[in-house]
């Protein structure tokens, strides 16, 4: 009503129509991409051996002759614009094993913006001297419960992008850093912001998908617990009956011997 007293009636028409068609036409301007961080492959650490083009939930690998140009070789590339950042493809490769002797964990491919070294690193020098405390390692999803406010005298929390870029391996090497267990939760099942984070995951700890958790890993020092993104007494209520098995169960053979001596 002011605009009405205080211009003409053509000038009131005028604007409505131009905001109006604005409003119209909103959807259908595009909008700047987002840049979020894509998988990069490293072909000197790349073995060819296909599990992160099986494993990506969005097709976003494929396989090419390697580089090199030795025969049968092959090199895995990504697609970028199908590639989700969600770090699936590092939790299937077998170099992502942070028992490899290198100073700087290199592996074949990896999340630039969360690189599986830098996640070694950051739970190294979380164990570092914290062995007596007996602490358990949290590995959370940046998509699932807030781990973080789990921290605790005794608790090590550490973020992922998704569950699923957890190398398995990584519990063996929390173990036998010091941890006394360790837990790994995310979305709920069926429910997951990558698709197949849980499942995946699942898999390879029960032996059932490459790369898989060795067999002679205590089945009762680990536990998973999947839970939708508020549900932090889910999370809590696995974390105490984690502690509690463990607490239950017979010293490891290698504390004994350290008793005795």
């Amino acid at each position: 009503l002011p605009l009405v007293y205080a211009a003409s009636g053509e000038v009131v028409w005028l604007l409505v129509g131009a905001t109006t068609t604005l409003l119209v036409a909103l959807p259908f301007i595009p909008r700047a991409a987002e840049t979020a961080p894509v998988a990069k492959v490293d072909a000197a650490n790349c073995s060819g051996c296909r599990r992160c083009v099986d494993d990506c939930p969005y097709a976003a690998l494929s396989m090419v002759a390697h580089p090199g140009g030795k025969p049968g070789k092959e090199l895995a590339v990504v697609d970028a614009d199908r590639c989700a950042s969600c770090g699936i493809c590092a939790g299937a490769c077998p170099s992502s094993t942070p028992f490899r002797s290198m100073t700087r964990l290199i592996t074949g491919i990896d999340m630039p913006q969360s690189p599986i070294g830098v996640l070694r690193e950051r739970l190294r020098v979380a164990l570092a001297g914290r062995q007596a405390e007996r602490p358990i390692v949290v590995f959370g999803c940046d998509q699932g419960p807030d781990v973080m406010a789990l921290r605790e005298p005794g608790v090590i929390a550490l973020n992922l992008i998704c569950a699923g870029q957890l190398p398995p391996s990584f519990v063996e090497y929390a173990l036998r850093d010091g941890a006394a267990g360790v837990l790994i939760t995310g979305c709920s099942e069926g429910n997951c912001a990558y698709r197949h984070g849980p499942r995946l995951t699942q898999e390879r700890l029960l032996h059932l998908r490459e790369p898989h958790l060795r067999p002679s890993v205590p089945s009762d020092r680990w536990a998973t617990t999947w839970a939708d993104g508020g549900d932090r007494h889910a999370v809590g209520g696995a974390l105490r009956e984690l502690r509690a098995r463990i607490d239950a169960a017979p010293p490891p053979v290698a504390a004994i011997v350290e008793a005795c001596t």
